[in-house]
């Protein structure tokens, strides 16, 4: 028995389906978890209060929340009764990756463009979910599906802390990828191994999206 057989990813469509996973977890693993809360403390916030940028953040994080759990049910039926998954899909990462990429223009001071793109973000990643996990019935048989939702749950791990292996690897040894490293740096040559983990993020979400697209052809 292959790898892909014991994970139970030997069709193309079932690969493609799993690595949505992969594309969406460094969201996932730096902007929500590791290096974006980060940055919006000791840069986007740096002039406020440390207890007024914790506020501030956690503002954020709870109105992407609150829209996320309004929106979901909608679009759950959305998911269910028209065959406008894949576009609806699509729409999402678009607007997720276009907000994660935006924030590499993030500077200090900046924390009210910080929180609306990370509200953003939040609110595309979450929805991509919806239409994400509403394919899964349509490509995998009974049997597999709890195999097949298993093996994406591991690659999204796997994309995600890969990706912030990396992008820790720059921020910590900048000059080691040719990145802006001393003590002499203006702010904007201090940020950037940061505010280029952040691009990484929305690239990654776009390129290994495409991948899932092409391999899912039929329009559900």
């Amino acid at each position: 028995m292959s790898l892909l057989d014991s994970l139970g990813l030997n069709r193309k469509e079932l690969r493609a389906w799993a690595m949505y996973d992969w594309a969406n977890s460094a969201m996932v693993t730096t902007i929500v978890t590791a290096v974006f809360p980060i940055y919006f403390s000791s840069v986007a916030a740096a002039d406020l209060p440390k207890s007024e940028a914790t506020y501030r953040y956690a503002l954020a994080t709870t109105l992407a929340l609150a829209f996320i759990a309004l929106l979901a049910p909608i679009l759950g039926a959305i998911a269910d009764h028209a065959g406008i998954k894949k576009r609806l899909l699509g729409g999402f990462v678009v607007l997720g990756a276009t907000a994660v990429a935006a924030m590499f223009f993030i500077q200090r001071g900046d924390w009210l463009l910080a929180a609306v793109l990370f509200v953003v973000a939040n609110i595309a990643v979450n929805g991509s979910y919806v239409f994400y996990d509403a394919f899964l019935p349509h490509i995998a048989e009974p049997q597999e599906m709890d195999r097949v939702s298993t093996a994406g749950y591991a690659l999204g791990y796997v994309g995600g802390g890969l990706l912030l292996g990396l992008n820790l690897a720059w921020i910590m040894k900048p000059g080691a990828f040719g990145l802006p490293s001393g003590p002499d740096l203006t702010p904007a040559q201090a940020t950037l191994p940061t505010r280029l983990a952040f691009l990484s993020v929305a690239v990654c979400w776009v390129v290994f999206s495409i991948l899932w697209f092409k391999d899912l052809e039929f329009r559900i």
